[in-house]
């Protein structure tokens, strides 16, 4: 319990748990992006350079992190217009590919050797952000928009039948995914006070996938599943280096036994929704039925 209490263990479950909110707005709405690395190697460079070059406050940085990460998302944004699933996953995934490319040779923010002297942030502020961001999500997701996000994810033609704007939805999903995404950059730069472009690869991805498949494509099982998967290696020490075969096993099991993951959107709802009263009514009164035709006239 004492590790669970420690800086860096909730500085590491909160800014998953961005991260994985991240990645819930445009897997809901049906694109597959994982660009996620790029977004956040934006928001964290963005946010460094202007509290170390420019010496603004952490508290004006951050969203100004979550801003630049958000407008990243444009030229992925334009992709979803062209190619969708798999196709689509392989090309921001390049994208990403390229933007930590872009960053290991760009010497303004240290090239390949990353930027240090970055200011320090405490875990409290990143959790008491995670918290907001979790809140915020869940509303948006309880509301018309997040219903409109899910029926987009569901079947694009059927929603754009029902007077849905599908491509404003998935570019409004790929925004608020890159915003968190930024956000959570710019917590990981400020808590480690060091960053490099190999913070940013490909691995990130595939670990805040698998966040998302073991808690559900819902905000609460996006929170649970970034909290349990990043707590079990911090807590049971012995299984830090076993992180990804453990990983790996649990993707396993919860394909097989529980696809949805642990907190999909229906149990969700059987929980929360109102019992019907289950009373047994009265049966009605039977009328009497008029005798027509043939039998009529014989009486």
């Amino acid at each position: 319990m004492d590790v669970l209490l420690s800086e860096p263990v909730q500085a590491l479950i909160s800014i998953n748990v961005l991260l994985t909110l991240s990645l819930l707005f445009p897997f809901a709405a049906g694109v597959w992006s994982l660009g996620l690395p790029g977004f956040m190697a934006v928001g964290a460079y963005t946010a460094s350079w202007l509290t170390v070059s420019h010496a603004w406050p952490v508290a004006a940085a951050l969203p100004m992190g979550a801003l630049a990460g958000a407008l990243v998302t444009l030229p992925f944004a334009l992709l979803t217009l062209r190619i969708r699933g798999i196709y689509l996953a392989i090309a921001t995934l390049a994208a990403a590919e390229l933007i930590q490319l872009f960053f290991s040779h760009y010497e303004t923010t240290g090239g390949v050797m990353g930027l240090a002297g970055i200011p320090y942030l405490g875990a409290v502020p990143i959790l008491a952000l995670a918290v907001v961001a979790a809140v915020i999500s869940g509303l948006l997701f309880a509301s018309r928009f997040g219903k409109a996000l899910v029926a987009v994810g569901s079947d694009p033609t059927v929603a754009a039948c029902h007077g849905l704007n599908v491509p404003a939805l998935q570019f409004t999903a790929l925004a608020l995914g890159g915003a968190l995404a930024g956000l959570a950059g710019g917590c990981f730069a400020h808590f480690y006070s060091f960053i490099s472009p190999a913070n940013f690869g490909f691995l990130r991805s595939t670990d805040v996938l698998m966040f998302l498949i073991v808690g559900g494509l819902t905000p609460a099982g996006a929170v649970l599943g970034a909290a349990v998967l990043s707590a079990i290696p911090q807590v049971v020490t012995s299984l830090e280096k076993w992180a990804p075969a453990l990983y790996g096993v649990i993707v396993m099991l919860m394909t097989i036994y529980m696809p949805q993951g642990l907190l999909p959107r229906h149990r969700l709802g059987r929980w929360f929704k109102p019992r019907r009263d289950v009373t047994p009514r009265r049966a009605a009164k039977r009328l009497p039925v008029p005798v027509t035709g043939q039998g009529a006239d014989d009486a």
